[in-house]
């Protein structure tokens, strides 16, 4: 079976782990813009590399297809993803299945399936229903391309549910939970460099957050929490991996509040090199917000840190309680509070700390492991192809 992962230009290793372990099963290639965000050398799979050059100098050569999909698109710019470049690589190669996590290549997929004859899959993420209103060009490839997908695959039940509140049929959707490498992200030891690197005295507690530093992920919470731990007496270290458009915000905030020393501001770090941070930390917390277009799906980083028995401290907002279970603390969303009270119990109880990390590693364990978890996707696409 010949697949192919699109990602539009977010191809990811979180993306790639989830097709790696079945690469001897199926013929997986993912498809790589050259303006990926990801370094392609990282991922273990065949990669087809998509260049800008190359589509431009097939657009030159056949101007009137160029003008004709321009039209197609109603005159917008930023919907198409190398749909000349797809058509000459598809001419050649045959594909069985098609997925993609991405709304550009899901458009130009959409309207390319039925010449070259693959079945074409969405990972679906979204945990709030009809957001596509609010962007054009979301409403654009909704309206154009959700038709024609042959089969969903969400991310999680609460996408699930989600969709078919949407009203898609509910026999074309399956769900496989996004999953990590446990043999990789595995609890361990703190690694000695990372804590003189990092200036973290032995008796400091370490509070992490991986992600974006954007309004919606709301790392502000955590630092209101950490000025309440401080003000308390605790010694406490906060390491932000990630940036985004409030660091300089987030910077000042923590002035503010008069604890910068104790919080560490680190660039983002590649999938392949977090594992040694995550056992830095005594606990890990994602204090995502839900605004009008925006729900936390199913954060990658809170299963990384799950695995590696991390105790992990969440909002409720999106898909983190159903990805948490009863094995980490959830507190309601914006509330620094009682994320503080959650964060001071577990840093004072060294019972109730290794009693988390354990639960947490089982619960990845059961439910996020991806050797375990790629074999679901892959039956899905065996399914499709018998059909």
């Amino acid at each position: 079976m010949k697949v192919g992962v699109f990602a539009d230009k977010g191809i990811g290793k979180w993306l790639a782990q989830s097709f790696e372990p079945v690469k001897g099963q199926a013929d997986i290639t993912l498809f790589i813009p050259d303006n990926n965000k990801h370094d392609p050398s990282i991922f273990n799979l065949p990669k087809h590399m998509l260049l800008h050059r190359h589509e431009t100098l097939l657009s030159i050569k056949q101007p009137l297809y160029f003008i004709k999909r321009w039209l197609e698109n109603e005159q917008m710019t930023h919907v198409d993803f190398y749909p000349l470049s797809l058509i000459e690589h598809f001419s050649s190669i045959r594909y069985d299945v098609i997925l993609t996590k991405a709304e550009r290549s899901l458009y130009t997929l959409s309207s390319l399936k039925d010449r070259f004859g693959f079945k074409l899959v969405y990972r679906y993420p979204l945990t709030l229903p009809f957001t596509h209103i609010f962007n054009k060009r979301s409403e654009f490839t909704r309206r154009k391309a959700f038709e024609k997908i042959d089969h969903f695959i969400c991310i999680s039940e609460t996408a699930r549910k989600n969709l078919i509140y949407e009203g898609v049929d509910p026999s074309k959707i399956d769900v496989v939970l996004n999953s990590v490498n446990l043999s990789f992200f595995t609890p361990g030891p703190r690694d000695a460099g990372l804590v003189s690197e990092l200036n973290i005295a032995e008796d400091e507690h370490v509070i992490m957050f991986v992600g974006k530093l954007t309004s919606w992920k709301n790392p502000f919470t955590l630092l209101y929490a950490a000025k309440s731990l401080i003000t308390a007496g605790l010694r406490v270290k906060v390491i932000l991996i990630g940036q985004g458009a409030q660091k300089a915000n987030l910077e000042k905030t923590a002035d503010i509040l008069n604890i910068r020393d104790r919080i560490i501001f680190l660039p983002f770090i590649e999938n392949n090199l977090l594992n040694k941070y995550y056992n830095l930390a005594d606990v890990f917390v994602m204090p995502s917000l839900t605004t009008l277009t925006v729900n936390e799906q199913f954060p990658f980083s809170v299963i990384e840190a799950m695995a590696s028995g991390t105790p992990v401290v969440v909002s409720n907002a999106g898909g983190m309680p159903e990805m948490v279970g009863d094995v980490g603390k959830i507190y309601p969303q914006g509330n620094y509070t009682e994320l503080a009270r959650h964060l001071s119990e577990i840093l004072t109880d060294e019972n109730l700390r290794n009693s988390m990390s354990s639960k947490a590693r089982q619960r990845a364990e059961m439910l996020f492991d991806n050797e375990k978890n790629s074999l679901k996707i892959l039956d899905v696409f065996n399914e499709l192809v018998k059909k």
